[in-house]
Order: structure tokens, then sequence, then C-alpha cells
């Protein structure tokens, strides 16, 4: 499959409290055989840290994150030079250094669930697949943190 779906948890979820109404959609994706200099770019475009990796149907096969990347800049502090680096950023392949089989939650996956998933596994982000793979968009750690504030701003107001 390419990725691990986390079912909800056998207890019911209030549906305000389903990710749904909390993720960002549509995701920002990424091509698995897009180069990374793309990966680099669609990050900076719309300032975000990670994007899910897709095949042409829209199907979760990975994530990558700016971490994944970072390497270029090590190079560059190494004194590489830039030009070698922005060619190498043009000719490797985003399915090459992405995160496989990255967990994967769905709409009525509770916000509390996201977050202990996020917190066991040491990840700022799960996309959010529909019942065909497809990512229809992403949570990460910016939006339950969002979120908490909301919450506490509604409960001392």
């Amino acid at each position: 499959m390419g990725y691990t779906t986390i079912k909800t948890a056998s207890h019911h979820v209030p549906a305000e409290y389903e990710v749904r109404y909390y993720m960002r959609t549509p995701a920002i994706t990424l091509n698995i055989a897009a180069p990374l200099s793309d990966a680099l770019a669609l990050m900076r475009e719309h300032d975000v840290r990670r994007l899910p990796v897709v095949v042409d149907t829209g199907e979760l096969r990975g994530m990558i994150t700016q971490g994944d990347i970072r390497g270029a800049d090590v190079m560059r502090v190494a004194g590489l030079d830039p030009l070698d680096i922005a060619h190498a950023l043009r000719h490797v392949k985003v399915y090459e250094i992405m995160t496989e089989d990255p967990i994967a939650i769905t709409p009525e996956t509770g916000i509390r669930e996201a977050a202990m998933l996020m917190i066991e596994n040491k990840i700022g982000g799960l996309p959010v697949v529909d019942d065909q793979g497809r990512v229809i968009g992403i949570i990460t750690e910016s939006d339950l943190f969002e979120t908490l504030v909301q919450q506490l701003d509604n409960h001392l107001a």
C-alpha cells in the first residue's frame, strides 16, 4: 500500500473533535518522481515544512520534510559549490530520500488521537487520506497548537 492508515479508536469521537475540521485542505502534495528542487520550491512557496508524496492517482506513498532536504545546507557550509548543490537538488528524486510508509489518518480520526500519534512517533504532521488512500488533507503540530489556543480562548471567555 505504501502507508499505514490508523483508523479511529474503537471509542466514538464527538464529531466536533474529528480531524476533518482542523486539517489543512487541500493538501499541497508532490509527485514521487519530482526532483528535490521542486520539493524545496513548493515548501517555500506555501510556507510549509512537510509534503505528502503521491503517485499520479493521488495515493500516498511517502512524506518529505525540510529536514530531509536540509543536507544541502550542510553541503554549502562544508564548502561545496552552490552550483553543484543546485545540480544535485535538480537530479535527486523525492523518492530517493522521502520517508516511506508514513502513518496516515482518516478525516474521522480524533484530534487527540492525531496528537498522540505525532508525540509517540516523534513526527510533526500526518497526511489525511480517503478510503482509496488519496491525500485529502494534512494536520500538523501547528494546526493542533492553533486548536488548543482556540479551545482555551473559548473556555476562558
